[in-house]
């Protein structure tokens, strides 16, 4: 574990040049007057000493009187980072509530506000933020923290780190919290190679640090449960979607079977897999670029995610089969969906099964509902009634084309998109163009095998 410890811990020389830059910004920040401010205190990664080489992010929270209303809270946030980075560039983004973002000589700092409350009290989803800072400062020795790093990296190398709604992983706290449980990277990875399957009322899978009410992990609904030990009731796997279980358990079973350090350095993995796939999954792929107005990173992701599911639900409906899909943005204007089908185009015809003929009324509504489109209708071997119909669409671009153009406002597509994506989407198939951009790197996400084994 020695050489790649190397590739996630960072140098003394990174360490001391964060800390001057954490203490210049801590002074910035500082200056700004409100009596509103209750304290300034570092937290995430930087403040825990568990942030990974040359990927350290620096966040300030800003701890708000409690009596202060939302309104009057979000405002004051905004304006102590604006003003206390207004030589960086500062930027506002969105999480539950708005925070500043600037880049502080090449380092990302993050002014976050967040109540002044005692644990338990939240009132905003930042609150818990210094408590968590705390907890793992108290619990986390130093070895510990390089167990962490060793775990961080290597769910970075699967692309399921971030609990963020682009990669719906593990959350850089869930990460500790593991940690903590089991006490090193493999014991982690030993755990999650083993999950059993939740059949019926079977006992979930819980992590947890604390012993916890049995009455409250019942109200969890997720494949991993990860107790907060700072607020029991808080479910840290809620976020992690069933993908990223699945490609954490399958590569923890291959890492074990045969550890490799290829697992922590993203890029090796990348260009190793990446040209593991069917050329002819090409004509099977179907592509819809658009460029949007706008937004947080937040607020786009989720309005693709969302759009996605419905796209895909229309796509399935028309009887085009949707074996896998994806959406990817630059995050700032350009945006896509690509949609991996069983076939893009479909025969002319289609066969649907009806009901028993002994059941005379389901028989006749279904021969009333499609005598019109029928081309042959007769009773099987089963003495159900059985419709040969035509198909109203064959091919899969020009249903999604139709629909984008005459009937986009009920396609399930979210609001905050159907102007951007109406205005300016393209669509086409993997073998009619040179596919370039952010779509590529969409595509590979799809058709790439990688071995688990």
């Amino acid at each position: 574990m020695f050489k790649a410890l190397k590739r996630c811990k960072p140098s003394m020389v990174e360490a001391t040049r964060l800390q001057t830059v954490a203490e210049q910004t801590l002074q910035l920040v500082n200056s700004y007057n409100s009596p509103k401010i209750v304290e300034i205190v570092f937290g995430g990664s930087f403040a825990k000493g568990t942030w990974l080489k040359c990927e350290a992010d620096i966040d300030i929270f800003v701890k708000i009187a409690a009596y202060t209303r939302l309104e009057e809270f979000e405002e004051l946030g905004k304006r102590i980072g604006l003003n206390s980075l207004r030589h960086y560039k500062p930027n506002i983004r969105y999480s539950s509530h708005p925070y500043v973002e600037a880049f502080v000589r090449g380092v990302r700092v993050n002014v976050v506000p967040c109540y002044d409350v005692e644990r338990g009290k939240w009132k905003s989803a930042a609150d818990r933020s210094p408590f968590h800072t705390q907890y793992i400062i108290d619990n986390l020795d130093e070895d510990k923290k390089d167990q962490v790093r060793l775990l961080k990296k290597f769910l970075k190398g699967c692309e399921i780190y971030g609990a963020e709604i682009a990669t719906a992983g593990f959350s850089g706290y869930a990460t500790e919290v593991m940690v903590l449980k089991f006490g090193s990277f493999r014991a982690v990875l030993e755990e999650i190679a083993n999950m059993k399957p939740q059949l019926g009322s079977e006992k979930k899978q819980v992590i947890s640090v604390q012993k916890v009410d049995e009455e409250i992990i019942k109200t969890f609904d997720s494949r991993l449960i990860i107790i907060d030990p700072v607020d029991p009731r808080r479910n840290l796997g809620a976020a992690i979607s069933t993908e990223s279980i699945g490609r954490f358990v399958l590569a923890a079973r291959a890492f074990l079977a045969r550890p490799s350090l290829d697992y922590f350095i993203e890029s090796k993995r990348i260009r190793k897999y990446v040209h593991h796939f069917d050329n002819r999954l090409y004509q099977n792929l179907l592509v819809i670029e658009f460029t949007y107005s706008k937004r947080s990173p937040d607020v786009i992701w989720g309005q693709l995610k969302k759009s996605l599911r419905a796209l895909s639900k229309q796509l399935e409906i028309a009887d085009f089969k949707v074996i896998r899909s994806t959406c990817i943005t630059d995050e700032k204007k350009l945006a896509a969906f690509v949609f991996l089908l069983e076939s893009s185009n479909l025969v002319p015809y289609c066969d649907r099964i009806g009901p028993e003929i002994l059941m005379r009324n389901a028989t006749d509504n279904f021969i009333l509902k499609n005598k019109k489109n029928s081309i042959l209708m007769w009773v099987d071997d089963e003495m159900r009634i059985r419709n040969l119909i035509k198909r109203r669409e064959i091919s899969a671009k020009h249903y999604l084309t139709s629909l984008l153009t005459e009937h986009i406002e009920i396609s399930g597509i979210t609001s905050g998109l159907i102007d951007d994506i109406a205005q300016s989407f393209q669509i086409y198939t993997g073998d009619e163009r040179r596919i370039k951009g952010i779509t590529i790197d969409a595509i590979n996400k799809i058709i790439t095998r990688e071995p688990f084994r």
